[in-house]
């Protein structure tokens, strides 16, 4: 996406960010397939599934906001385009990062009050909040044109439809995991 903003072909640079959105989405849907397969044999496998799979899908989440961040930290600091906002979304995509991968740590804490089933149960909720408003921003973009715009922000715009589309895949994907487990293990009780 550098090179393709630093030559201003904005068909590839939308192509990259829609390739890094199919295969985030090819890998949320391959590394939660145990769970889609077959769940109740993985709780009556190991009852901390729900926690592996918490973890696993918000290892996910921040790896598709680190991108966004590096992505656009590298167009903006490596080429000649300035877009004012680029390090205020780099910013707050590489924080949302940085904050998923610490609820990751916590729920590997035995003692954290994240490892409840109602932790868990409000953290499948919130992921199909972030799906929800990642769809409407998503929206905003594709219904305004900003995606045939000719200002400095363009390929900031490429990253956030295929982060969106990436984050919108994963929320959905984790919040189903989570429902999932959640039901094969109320019929094994």
């Amino acid at each position: 996406m550098v090179i393709a903003a630093a030559l201003g072909a904005k068909f590839t640079s939308l192509a990259a960010a829609l390739s890094f959105s199919f295969i985030a989405a090819n890998t949320v849907l391959a590394l939660n397939q145990p769970v889609f397969g077959d769940p109740g044999g993985a709780v009556q496998n190991d009852r901390e599934v729900f926690l592996k799979a918490s973890r696993i899908n918000a290892r996910l989440m921040a790896c598709i906001y680190g991108w966004g961040a590096l992505t656009i930290f590298a167009i903006y600091g490596l080429t000649q385009l300035w877009w004012f906002h680029s390090w205020q979304y780099a910013s707050a995509m590489g924080l949302i990062a940085v904050a998923l991968l610490g609820f990751t740590h916590l729920l590997g804490d035995p003692d954290s009050q994240f490892r409840s089933p109602i932790a868990l149960d409000a953290m499948a909720f919130l992921a199909m909040v972030q799906a929800a408003a990642a769809a409407l921003g998503m929206g905003f973009l594709i219904g305004s044109g900003k995606l045939s715009s000719i200002k400095p922000d363009w390929p900031a715009n490429h990253v956030f439809v295929g982060g969106g589309m990436a984050i919108i895949v994963a929320s959905v994907v984790a919040a189903i995991t989570h429902l999932r487990l959640k039901r094969a293990a109320d019929e094994l009780d």
